[in-house]
């Protein structure tokens, strides 16, 4: 039988403290171990070490655990926002409050476990926008919905899966399916919106969205790569930052997303199969 081992109160003091070593400039990939006896230390570490130094603690990073709660508040707001009669925007509230919780539990934990049901949150995140935009494109229909969305989710986890056990960053696939979504959104402007200009969506909601992502991207890269980092600082840091504007993020996009007649026809609403119009 294993034996737990006892941490000293003073070692345990240095973990929390500033005398727990700062990681080098650019080591992002270096992933630093629990100490012994500490919750979540015998389970395996995830990709990569944020700036926050690990308490000893079962939340091992309260301000990039903490911030996840901006998304089950954005999630709870738009579940409010969108009808029972929308059901395809309530998809935006589930993958909300899917990234808050997953998210929130890989950071308290620092776990590779988490980590991997982190990202499943973030390709729901995702995926919405990739399955309503080729719904848009009159690709996919609405009997096919959930399996194009559940399919597109399943072959996400596995790439995970994959590139993990090769050693390279998981991370790229968030970035391929961001420029898909961007890639979709050119081609609907300029090949079908074109053609029907009195169909065009208002993009203020969209473009805003991206730029709060790509600010909100900035912050995280900043705080991977050291280069704005205070790992004591347990209240704000890059990633914090990142949790929280991209919350607002999702939000903007479920509000782009509101004006078009996914669910049922109506006067209010653009039309999707704009072929038929």
């Amino acid at each position: 039988m294993l034996q737990q081992v006892k941490v000293s109160p003073e070692v345990r003091a240095c973990f929390h403290s500033s005398c727990h070593p700062t990681p080098r400039p650019n080591s992002q990939m270096h992933v630093i171990p629990l100490l012994p006896g500490c919750p979540w230390e015998s389970w395996s570490r995830p990709n990569v070490k944020w700036c926050e130094n690990n308490l000893c603690s079962i939340i091992t990073t309260p301000a990039n655990t903490w911030s996840n709660l901006f998304y089950c508040f954005f999630s709870i707001l738009m579940w409010k926002e969108a009808r029972p009669t929308r059901p395809a925007l309530r998809l935006f509230a589930v993958a909300s409050m899917l990234v808050g919780v997953t998210s929130f539990a890989y950071h308290a934990s620092y776990t590779w476990f988490f980590q991997l049901f982190d990202f499943i949150g973030m390709f729901c995140f995702c995926m919405i926008s990739v399955t309503l935009n080729c719904r848009r494109l009159n690709q996919l229909s609405q009997h096919k919905l959930v399996v194009f969305f559940t399919s597109g989710v399943t072959v996400c986890t596995l790439s995970f899966l994959c590139i993990s056990m090769l050693g390279l960053p998981v991370q790229l696939i968030i970035v391929g399916l961001i420029m898909l979504i961007l890639c979709q959104e050119w081609w609907l402007q300029r090949n079908v919106y074109r053609r029907h200009p009195r169909l065009r969506p208002k993009m203020k909601k969209f473009v805003q969205a991206m730029v709060l992502l790509a600010v909100a991207f900035a912050f995280s890269l900043a705080d991977m790569l050291r280069v704005w980092c205070n790992p004591n600082n347990h209240v704000i840091n890059g990633h914090s930052i990142w949790h929280i504007l991209t919350s607002v993020t999702l939000y903007l996009l479920f509000q782009y997303h509101k004006q078009f007649a996914y669910d049922q026809y109506s006067a209010n609403l653009l039309p999707i199969k704009i072929s038929t119009v």
